[in-house]
């Protein structure tokens, strides 16, 4: 499933804008997306008009500014960025508001996409927009037909380091929309990158329900790992950093988490991770030599 980013058109450069300015303006932008990338490598930008036909100020466009740089590279990038995208959003209509959002008295259409949908704005990195949060009015209907007015927080992006600020709540985002355990089944690549799963999790993960407790808990463990993993140097540690605790089995009931690997290999999956409720346990191999670890019991804790 495609990770879409909201491109914040309050951003676009305006004004007098000279070509060098104008081509740093997407060279910024293309950074702040690369770095979006390395976190979800399915990301894709929608924005209000096709990226070529961005305004960068008085009388330039983003497609002739980078068509006449050197910047070769960037360019195909971004091109190649929102061909990502099943479709070109035309923001306010594609998905539909059920409110309106303002950044003080302007319409913010992206940004409110990016509430809506739950995902990440992005911006071009200027004033006022150097920030990893935006606040903006969120103006709706209650049930009785009054206006109701909050302030809402956006999780936004107009360099590197903001997405770098992110990087957690980026890596769980995609899991906390899975709806049951057939899917997380179905997504395990997806959303774990840095875990594999031996076949016989398949019937644990299938187990969990809609709805069910079970499932947010088990989801979040694997997370948890997933993120430790990801953030693993193999160079400076035998082991990643885990999030929560996380020990091997004691001697005598390590013997119970011997599974072939998939290589075939006679593994000790006896490391293992706890959820609730109930005694929830993830346990697994860390292979420090790819950097992975191998899932192999997802579930209750197994009996003596």
């Amino acid at each position: 499933m495609t990770f879409i980013a909201f491109l914040n058109e309050l951003s676009f450069p305006a004004g007098a804008v000279d070509a060098e300015a104008a081509e740093a303006a997407v060279l910024g932008l293309a950074k702040t997306l690369q770095s979006l990338r390395r976190i979800q490598s399915s990301a894709a930008l929608h924005s209000s008009v096709p990226l070529a036909s961005i305004s960068l100020g008085d009388d330039r466009w983003l497609g002739t500014v980078m068509a006449k740089s050197g910047s070769r590279d960037e360019w195909r990038f971004l091109r190649g960025f929102e061909n990502r995208a099943p479709f070109r959003v035309d923001l306010g209509t594609a998905f539909g508001f059920e409110a309106e959002y303002h950044y003080g008295d302007t319409l913010a259409e992206g940004l409110g996409l990016s509430h809506s949908v739950g995902t990440l704005g992005v911006s071009f990195a200027n004033e006022p927009w150097l920030v990893p949060s935006v606040p903006l009015r969120r103006i709706s209907l209650d049930e009785d037909g009054e206006f109701d007015e909050q302030v809402i927080e956006v999780h936004h992006a107009a360099t590197p380091a903001h997405v770098t600020g992110h990087d957690e709540w980026l890596r769980r985002m995609p899991a906390e929309h899975v709806r049951d355990g057939d899917e997380l089944w179905a997504r395990r690549a997806e959303i774990f990158p840095h875990l594999f799963f031996l076949p016989r999790t398949e019937a644990h993960l299938r187990a969990f329900k809609a709805g069910e407790l079970r499932l947010a808990s088990a989801r979040h463990a694997l997370m948890d790992l997933e993120i430790a993993t990801a953030r693993w140097n193999i160079n400076d540690a035998a082991m990643p950093t885990f999030l929560t605790k996380t020990t091997p089995e004691k001697e005598q009931r390590s013997k119970l988490f011997y599974f072939n690997d998939l290589s075939g290999v006679a593994r000790c999956f006896d490391w293992h991770s706890r959820y609730t409720p109930g005694a929830g346990r993830v346990h697994f191999w860390c292979d420090r030599s790819s950097g992975r670890l191998t899932i192999a019991h997802v579930g209750q804790k197994v009996p003596d």
